[in-house]
């Protein structure tokens, strides 16, 4: 074989290797760019309240385990993927945080109906002080729902979009940095 016939076969040889290198540090590139754009928090559900007890200082909580949560809410089938309930024992002072992830926005109705539900029974109760369920307030910040049963739920409420947002910062502040 010739010097020109190899030297030319090494030459596509190698123009062909920088091509595939190049093509996958692109779709490497496109498919970070995915994970950053997304704008949705990673935080589980447990995450957000308790950075929200955290933020909102309060004291003596217990967390209701998941299975326990549908006492307290008649949660619709594959609505959510991750809950987490927080409350007081204490007597007059008692403060409920839930934090509920959706599995899908559809799932958003559906379960809207189930806290209404929860808090208009809740309202009924003799054991419940009126005045928090009057101050109950419910968010959402997709893909979360965010419940707060308390004397200052709009402060709570005020701490969740705060837990949510600081989260989404860390999370571009991360992605920038692998940039």
């Amino acid at each position: 074989m010739s010097s020109k016939k190899r030297n030319l076969i090494l030459t596509i040889i190698v123009l062909g290797l920088i091509l595939a290198v190049a093509a996958v540090l692109i779709l490497i590139t496109l498919n970070m760019q995915k994970k950053i754009e997304t704008s949705d928090p990673t935080l589980t559900a447990d995450q957000v309240v308790t950075g929200v007890i955290r933020k909102m200082n309060y004291t003596n909580l217990s967390p209701i385990s998941a299975e326990n949560i549908s006492r307290y809410y008649e949660i619709p089938t594959d609505s959510i993927s991750d809950s987490a309930m927080y409350i007081s024992g204490k007597s007059g002072t008692e403060v409920e945080v839930t934090c509920f992830r959706l599995q899908s926005d559809t799932a958003r109705e559906p379960l809207m109906h189930a806290v209404n539900e929860y808090l208009e029974d809740k309202g009924v109760s003799p054991q419940t002080a009126v005045s928090q369920v009057i101050n109950a307030k419910v968010a959402t910040h997709l893909p979360y729902i965010f419940v707060a049963v308390a004397q200052d739920s709009e402060s709570a409420v005020k701490a969740f979009e705060t837990v949510l947002n600081d989260s989404l910062k860390n999370e571009a502040d991360t992605a920038s940095q692998i940039k």
